[in-house]
């Protein structure tokens, strides 16, 4: 098997000065989430659900088009030829569920990410525990432990960057999953409603 490093060397320490490898917890990114996750833990529900909402309307600026333009071509190949939907479709989930199973250990960081903060919220609020250095105790074992998890992601997904975006954008694709089941059964209840009324208008 060929190695790049040994047949090129000049070339390999070239790319490797050009472009260092860094180290994932060294990165901006890795503790920017640990300082958002201490954000979203000492903050009230409220609060909580401002910054959630920043993120959607943050991901949907950065994946609204992109998803836009994915729709429209999705729309233009199925009214050329519908049973390729069909097909597109069962694509679309193979792929997603091999997402799903190659990227779970950044799922469970996620859910960690923004249950946590919910939880220390919600036990302020029924013992109201809200002095500083109580706050400070229940943050301190939820930011240890995702810093330890995400050490452990980057074993498998060294990208900080990536597996950061992941977390930011869980809400915007909770949110993109639900709404239009919720839109679909709302038209549906005013068509039968319409159609309902159609006799009695006639009458």
């Amino acid at each position: 098997m060929p190695n790049f490093q040994r047949d090129y060397p000049e070339a390999a320490r070239y790319l490797k000065q050009k472009y260092p490898e860094k180290v994932p917890t060294n990165s901006v990114w890795h503790w920017g989430m640990l300082a958002l996750f201490s954000l979203l833990a000492i903050a009230v529900i409220k609060q909580q659900l401002l910054l959630i909402g920043l993120l959607i309307l943050i991901s949907a600026l950065a994946k609204g088009p992109g998803m836009l333009i994915f729709g429209a071509v999705y729309s233009l190949l199925v009214s050329f030829f519908p049973p390729i939907g069909i097909v597109l479709s069962a694509l679309f989930f193979l792929f997603n569920l091999r997402l799903l199973t190659k990227s779970w250990r950044v799922n469970l960081v996620t859910t960690w990410f923004y249950l946590y903060p919910l939880a220390m919220s919600l036990l302020r609020y029924f013992t109201h525990w809200d002095a500083s250095w109580q706050v400070g105790l229940e943050l301190l074992p939820g930011l240890l432990l995702l810093h330890l998890a995400l050490v452990k992601v980057y074993d498998f997904h060294p990208s900080a960057r990536q597996v950061s975006w992941t977390i930011l954008a869980a809400p915007f694709e909770l949110v993109s999953l639900l709404l239009p089941k919720r839109f679909k059964k709302t038209f549906n209840k005013t068509a039968t409603t319409k159609k309902a009324d159609l006799p009695n208008r006639k009458l």
